[in-house]
């Protein structure tokens, strides 16, 4: 099915909108730009480190992350090139991103009626599910893992804009689209994409709920992995219509339904690790 076309964002919206983003912390922003430094082969530590030590928030977050027992048995890092240069390249951009998230779900979505660690543990659950489909199919673990971690963005700034609290009855993008001008989805898709995302990732964030059938397959992977993670224990309310684990996702996905059940156990192990290194 082709994609049914979306209503212009009001311009006062979209203002809104940004404005609410930019008051946002700047660690989605960091983890973007350090996404693109890691393509680089020439790139070392020392730069990413000066990259990340502009949040110093987020540095002192990836410092307790590191010094945690899923990253450290041994001595205290005290410093971030320290720990950084202990881990590894290839662990650097999944702790930034935990880092991340920890630090945008800070606070109560008081509209959704959703907790700060309700937020964050979906969000990291999706993420490690996502790692784990995205390497089953061939795509790009690193792309997908930052697609989950930030899918609910738009969540974020729809709460501050919206006019009405969600009783939690009838379906959540007509209510977000009611109260704030913009559903949530599409709010994350502008939002990532004035953050310098990429448009791939951003397109999958916009499409994920699938509700006219469409979607390209990293959109569908999105939206098994997020169907996943509520089927774990950490789903978000008023979610659940959007996870139908139908015949049409998994063959767009090309993956099977036993695929998505071991996709969910390995990243649980994972979860129960890390989710005691960010309280």
């Amino acid at each position: 099915m082709s994609r049914v076309p979306e209503q212009p964002v009001a311009p006062a919206v979209r203002e809104t909108l940004l404005t609410v983003a930019n008051a946002m912390p700047p660690s989605p922003g960091i983890l973007a730009q350090l996404g693109q430094v890691l393509l680089d082969p020439e790139a070392d530590l020392l730069g990413i480190s000066t990259m990340l030590k502009r949040d110093a928030a987020l540095t002192a977050r990836i410092i307790r992350i590191s010094n945690s027992a899923v990253y450290n048995t041994g001595e205290p890092y005290a410093s971030l090139e320290a720990a950084l240069a202990r881990v590894g390249m290839k662990e650097v951009y999944r702790m930034a991103g935990f880092a991340a998230v920890t630090q945008m779900s800070d606070q109560r979505l008081t509209r959704y009626g959703i907790s700060g660690v309700q937020l964050r543990e979906n969000a990291l659950l999706g993420a490690l599910v996502m790692e784990q489909l995205a390497e089953r199919v061939g795509q790009d673990s690193r792309l997908a893992y930052t697609a989950g971690l930030l899918r609910s963005t738009g969540k974020i700034a729809v709460d501050r804009m919206a006019r009405t609290t969600w009783d939690q009855q009838g379906d959540l993008t007509e209510w977000e689209t009611s109260a704030a001008g913009i559903s949530g989805c599409r709010a994350a898709a502008m939002v990532l994409g004035e953050w310098r995302f990429s448009g791939v990732m951003v397109r999958a964030i916009l499409d994920h709920y699938l509700i006219d059938g469409s979607g390209d397959p990293l959109a569908y992977l999105l939206n098994l992995a997020a169907g996943a993670a509520s089927r774990g224990g950490h789903g978000l309310p008023g979610e659940a219509a959007y996870w139908a684990l139908t015949p049409e996702k998994l063959s767009a996905a090309r993956l099977d339904e036993g695929d998505v059940d071991d996709a969910l156990l390995q990243a649980l192990e994972t979860f129960a690790e890390i989710r005691t290194a960010l309280d």
